[in-house]
């Protein structure tokens, strides 16, 4: 946890413009002058020129150098609600205008990302307990592959079902308050698992699909806490930190559940500590977080003015552009990687354990052991990942093109990794394994791992790149896509496992590598500028 939070402690503001591969100048969304401390009382701008007060609003009288943003009028800013998406349009009002950048304000908004990385942590950690806990339950219960494959799939049920309602309640309510009730719900599903298994199965199946209701708006919600609280220049940090808690949480849940199974009330204890921890985080994110705006992009008074002149005329919103959605590239390029990235992610999550007993013939105890490597992987890459994109952009890589490698990292090198871990478990009997085996097996999946967590700087910046104002339910929406093949995966495995006779090459890792070969080439396709979808969306309906 301390290598990943280290991402926190290094954020700072980039300023000024770069030049891009294509050679075009591009301004970027920060103060164009020095940075000065902004107060409830105004904003001071730099000596480029005189100064006039103007009825509290001050302006700037002299030229602005070229290669600056156009001046913004600094006006009184006004703080909107928590949460939610953006402006569509290219924000061209300086980032220490826009955003609180004082001392006190980023140490307030990285406070923030750490309780989002907090989330989830305990996201994952409710998810793995499972992939732990199947093996004991299983046994005790007499489970088949396949009603293991059920039991592994019902989370994903749910968790598909809430992925656009999910967005669509965090554009319009809030991220804060929509990721606080989906961590109350899957908590509670968490805590009632071990009644409902030793009801019916029937029951344990719909708590677990409860579990996915709630974790199904959470990736949606923390986005649009993103979108709405951190400035464009902090993003690949803020959303590396957050999504990070995946990896950790997947990393402390097979450190602690086998400990906590084997000599602390067996396998029912991991459901009652990990959902009681999900209550705790809810009370701390209630009482700092959920209602506090301080940290929130400002509405400047303009705007102000115009929206409430807007719901004064009786002009309502635009509806949410689905078909612009549809027609772009860079959103199929995001719905195929996510596609992807969950089929390969809780693929292997909910079967590792299994794979690694039965191919590998090694104990509960041992194989959780060896399950943490890749993790552990995961975890140590993602703090180099943010930092080393930031500085290739600083450099004059095109974000676009930072977007597209980290991707081709991801999936590139899982694929060529999965494809050498079904070699070997094909050429090797299970009762001819060796510690050489053992060893070859670990240290590929560990590279692949590690390569995934070029994701964070990837896939899901994507969304926000394209459209702050619409992040929350377009990643809903691709995460759909993603929850199915989540499902895909963690059923099919085990169907496809019997009708092979075994076979963990074709039922497991080569499918995922199919799937992340392809998704390498369809991202090239990806473009980070962003897209006013409500006039796209108008030219549609206009043709």
């Amino acid at each position: 946890m301390a290598s990943v939070m280290s991402a926190l402690a290094n954020a700072r503001v980039f300023t000024g413009a770069r030049v891009s591969t294509r050679r075009t100048t591009r301004a970027v969304r920060c103060s164009a002058f020095p940075a000065r401390q902004i107060s409830a009382g105004g904003f001071f701008a730099s000596k480029v020129g005189a100064i006039k007060s103007l009825s509290g609003v001050l302006s700037l009288t002299s030229p602005v150098p070229a290669l600056a943003p156009a001046p913004a009028k600094r006006a009184v800013s006004v703080v909107a609600n928590a949460g939610g998406g953006g402006p569509v349009e290219q924000d061209t009002v300086a980032e220490d205008v826009r955003f609180d950048m004082t001392e006190q304000g980023q140490k307030k908004r990285w406070g923030m990302v750490f309780a989002l990385f907090v989330a989830f942590v305990l996201c994952n950690l409710d998810k793995v307990n499972m992939s732990v806990a199947i093996v004991p339950m299983a046994a005790s219960f007499g489970w088949t592959s396949i009603e293991k494959g059920l039991v592994q799939s019902a989370f994903f049920w749910g968790y598909a079902f809430t992925q656009i309602p999910g967005g669509w309640l965090a554009q319009k309510y809030g991220g804060k308050i929509v990721l606080f009730a989906g961590v109350m719900l899957w908590s509670f599903g968490t805590l009632i698992a071990p009644l409902c298994a030793q009801f019916s199965f029937t029951a344990l199946l719909a708590s677990r699909f409860l579990v996915g209701l709630g974790e199904g708006v959470a990736p949606s919600a923390a986005t649009g806490v993103l979108a709405r609280g951190i400035p464009p220049s902090q993003r690949s940090k803020a959303v590396t930190a957050t999504f990070g808690g995946l990896d950790v949480g997947s990393l402390s849940g097979l450190i602690i559940a086998p400990p906590i199974i084997l000599y602390l009330g067996g396998w029912a204890a991991v459901f009652y500590l990990f959902g009681m921890l999900g209550f705790i985080w809810g009370t701390w994110w209630f009482a700092v977080y959920m209602r506090d705006t301080s940290t929130d992009r400002r509405e400047m008074a303009v705007e102000k003015e115009k929206r409430e002149a807007d719901e004064a005329a009786g002009i309502k919103q635009p509806p949410i552009p689905w078909g612009a959605f549809f027609r772009n590239k860079s959103f199929w390029a995001l719905t195929a990687a996510h596609f992807t990235w969950n089929y390969f992610s809780y693929g292997l999550l909910a079967w590792l354990p299994s794979f690694l007993s039965s191919a590998l013939n090694v104990t509960l105890s041992k194989s959780s052991f060896l399950s943490i490597l890749p993790y552990l992987a995961t975890v140590a890459v993602t703090t180099i990942v943010a930092p080393t994109a930031e500085k290739l952009e600083k450099n004059g890589m095109s974000r676009t093109d930072v977007r597209r490698m980290s991707q081709t990292l991801c999936f590139g090198g899982g694929a060529v990794c999965l494809t050498g871990v079904a070699w070997v478990i094909n050429s090797t009997p299970p009762e001819a394994v060796t510690k050489t085996t053992i060893a070859a097996v670990m240290t590929l999946l560990t590279i692949c791992f590690g390569m995934g967590a070029w994701v964070r700087t990837g896939l899901f910046c994507g969304h926000q790149d394209l459209s702050p104002k619409y992040a929350s339910i377009m990643l809903g929406t691709t995460n759909t896509a993603a929850a199915i093949a989540s499902t895909l995966s963690t059923f099919f495995t085990g169907y496809f496992f019997n009708a092979t006779g075994g076979n963990w090459a074709l039922s497991l890792f080569l499918p995922i590598a199919f799937f992340q070969a392809i998704s390498v080439v369809l991202f090239q396709a990806f473009e980070s500028t962003p897209v006013d979808f409500d006039a796209e969306q108008a030219k549609l309906s206009a043709a």
